[in-house]
């Protein structure tokens, strides 16, 4: 089936879901950040959005790209660039990813939640889903809560899938749906279009899927920043007061090298060591405790863990500075 004429130069969203092992949310989070940087000079690219899980009920990462064309979100799923990037975080999938490629309308967002359910049709039974598709909405409508159902068609050379995006105002509310008896009954009556059925949702309603682009993606929330810049200070502190007495004092400002240039050289080489090994190796060994949605007791124990590594990294160096002047 082709695209309509209409579609060649419209922007459009790349809509990804992934399910990541709870080990792998820090890491996976970093990556996102590197895949930002590449698509910024990517044709075609816009934005760039990544919304974390939100368990129990959501728990998938979503991430949302935005395309000037279907050619250009085409040109990316399948560039080499993007194969690269995923394989160096693959080992977190817990199962395969999710990919949708649907218009963008550039509608603002709202509050509700949604469904994705996508369907393989036959060639030929088109007509006869789209009056399936009616008989469900029509059902649909009766439920408390119902806001939308959108049917969007295949776009050749995107997604071959046709996708129901299904709003409800509240996740009770879509779970009584999906739950019923009464949809139970018309999947059944539809059973020629459910061998391929695929169902994911998403804790934003319809409109989350067609992100308008004028407001920048945001940035990882407060709680993850507070909690890098704990782990950078965990790491940078030791490597600043052992370059300084074991290295700086003795092998460099003993020989008259001047303050402003030893300075320099210690910071070049200090941020060397945290951004290429030290750094990347605390955060791998603290990704339990910056998993988003930590539970309040790894919380505690990541707090706890870190204050007693501070207090033992400030002895040491209270240590060898008594040891010092004590000679």
């Amino acid at each position: 089936m082709s695209a309509s004429p209409d579609t060649a130069g419209q922007p459009v969203a790349l809509v990804i879901q992934r399910r990541i092992a709870d080990d792998g949310f820090a890491a996976f989070a970093r990556w996102n950040g590197e895949v930002g940087e590449v698509l910024k000079t990517w044709p075609g690219f816009l934005s760039q959005e990544v919304v974390p899980p939100q368990p129990p009920a959501h728990v998938d990462w979503v991430t949302i790209v935005r395309f000037a064309s279907p050619a250009a979100a085409r040109a990316w799923l399948q560039s080499e660039v993007r194969a690269k990037l995923i394989s160096e975080v693959q080992r977190h999938f817990v199962g395969s990813e999710d990919v949708h490629i649907l218009p963008d309308t550039g509608v603002q967002r709202d509050s509700a939640v949604s469904a994705v359910i996508s369907f393989r049709v036959p060639d030929g039974l088109e007509d006869a889903f789209l009056k399936w598709q009616q008989r469900i909405q029509a059902a649909e409508a009766e439920f408390k809560g119902f806001l939308r159902h959108k049917i969007e068609r295949p776009i050749a050379g995107l997604h071959e899938e046709w996708i129901i995006i299904l709003s409800f105002d509240s996740d009770a509310n879509l779970n009584a749906w999906l739950d019923s008896p009464l949809r139970q009954t018309l999947l059944k009556e539809g059973e020629r279009f459910n061998a391929g059925m695929n169902v994911k949702r998403a804790s934003y309603g319809f409109n989350f899927w067609f992100p308008t682009g004028k407001t920048p993606a945001p940035e990882q929330g407060p709680g993850l920043i507070w909690k890098s810049n704990l782990i950078v200070l965990l790491v940078l502190y030791p490597v600043v007061y052992l370059w300084g007495y074991f290295i700086s004092r003795p092998l460099i400002d003993s020989h008259g090298v001047p303050v402003w240039l030893s300075l320099f050289i210690g910071n070049l080489v200090s941020t060397q060591l945290l951004g290429w090994w030290l750094v990347p190796a605390a955060f791998r060994a603290l990704d339990w405790w910056v998993a988003p949605k930590a539970a309040i007791s790894r919380q505690i124990a990541g707090y706890a863990l870190l204050a007693v590594l501070y207090a033992a990294s400030m002895g040491l160096y209270a240590l060898l500075l008594a040891w010092h002047w004590g000679r």
